[in-house]
């Protein structure tokens, strides 16, 4: 992918997969909500969560983000994460919009509220160092495409 389809494909609605480093050297991996803003991924965690506790230690992540339908395509960004102690104006909001849309985040964001009242959050920043992507679209022809598309709405034994 060119630079501006990653970065659009960034853009959409998908769940990244961020890998941190563990006490003992291990990749720990967790699904979670993100927003790409201005060259940057934004996250938001617990501040004691295990995330936290590994960018603490050690600030080198990977981002994996991936279409979850074939034709297959992925963007994986390797960088460092930074934290902000202080919550981004905002910033849980919009990424509860992105992902559940106005109405369903207002009301994520206000059920969401009580719980992290228990326990301080943090925005995770991640800087990207290097992109690598995927995208088995082109590779695929256009009878297979439709086929896969089909096939979404056709009995799995097809």
């Amino acid at each position: 992918m060119s630079r501006t389809e990653w970065q659009r494909f960034l853009g959409g609605r998908r769940v990244a997969v961020l890998a941190t480093i563990g006490d003992k050297g291990e990749p720990v991996l967790t699904p979670i909500w993100y927003l790409y803003r201005d060259g940057l991924v934004y996250m938001r965690t617990g501040a004691r969560s295990v995330k936290a506790a590994n960018v603490r230690r050690d600030p080198r992540v990977t981002l994996c983000i991936q279409d979850e339908q074939a034709p297959y395509r992925s963007v994986t960004v390797h960088g460092r994460a930074s934290m902000i102690e202080e919550a981004e104006h905002g910033l849980g909001e919009a990424i509860a919009r992105r992902y559940l849309g106005a109405i369903a985040g207002a009301a994520y964001v206000r059920t969401a509220r009580e719980a992290v009242e228990q326990s301080a959050e943090i925005t995770l920043v991640v800087h990207p160092e290097r992109v690598a992507t995927q995208d088995f679209s082109t590779e695929t022809p256009m009878v297979g495409r439709l086929w896969l598309r089909a096939k979404r709405f056709l009995p799995p034994w097809l």
